[in-house]
């Protein structure tokens, strides 16, 4: 082929393969979160899903608020945990555990958390440095074996030293609206009362009356007992 309708030839095709490049670059967001790092498929489609690419995708999400007037018809669940330690000493754990291992069993398993006030994602394998309000955290719960698994938000909204407590809020694009309290209080052997308050509500009465509730006391055993275990060990 003549040098100049060689030229001419391989100039378009690198015209047409630049501009294939940047037409592909268009259609793949820029991404602050390192999927690689998240091991469960359902939490990466759940970012996928609801185009959580950046910092900025995560500061504007919403969770429920408990002071919403619509909480006063909304279903309650309680359930009561007992662990054979002092107060303080179960304090320091519900709040400083990795969510790692407070949600680490084949049932529940740490995906994924943003937080408001460092302006950060946080994965599996780095440090963390304790529970506090802003904190948005994705689990995966895993179901009949692992068979199906559902992505569940939900964000940190209250801290509460003075009373013992803490506070979260489903996130707003879930299957449900709710939230959700952890008290603790001193016992008279001297141990720690745990009580853990849900108000939910979906659209689905079969849901709620049924699925919810079993579903969530199994959740928040597992939850509970891993945290005791770490205290007792």
């Amino acid at each position: 082929m003549h040098k100049r309708k060689l030229y001419i030839f391989e100039t378009k095709q690198h015209n047409k393969a630049m501009q294939a490049a940047t037409t592909l670059g268009s259609l793949i967001p820029f991404s602050d979160v390192d999927h690689s790092r998240i091991k469960q498929k359902k939490i990466r489609a759940f970012i996928h899903q609801h185009q959580l690419h950046t910092l900025a995708d995560f500061a504007a999400l919403q969770s429920f608020s408990r002071a919403n007037p619509a909480m006063t018809d909304f279903h309650q669940h309680v359930r009561t945990f007992l662990v054979k330690k002092d107060i303080e000493t179960v304090w320091q754990a519900y709040k400083k555990l990795h969510p790692k291992d407070a949600w680490g069993n084949g049932m529940l398993s740490f995906g994924l958390q943003y937080s408001r006030n460092k302006k950060e994602l946080t994965y599996l394998d780095d440090d963390y440095t304790g529970a506090e309000a802003g904190q948005i955290v994705l689990i995966n719960l895993a179901l009949l074996g692992g068979l199906v698994n559902i992505a569940v938000g939900h964000e940190i909204t209250a801290v509460s030293e003075d009373e013992k407590y803490l506070e979260t809020c489903y996130l707003t694009m879930g299957k449900a609206a709710g939230s959700q309290q952890i008290r603790l209080k001193p016992t008279a052997e001297g141990y720690t009362e745990i009580t853990h308050h849900t108000l939910y509500k979906s659209d689905s009465a079969f849901r709620d009356k049924v699925l919810y509730p079993f579903l969530h006391t199994k959740a928040i055993t597992v939850f509970h007992r891993n945290i005791e275990r770490h205290i007792m060990q």
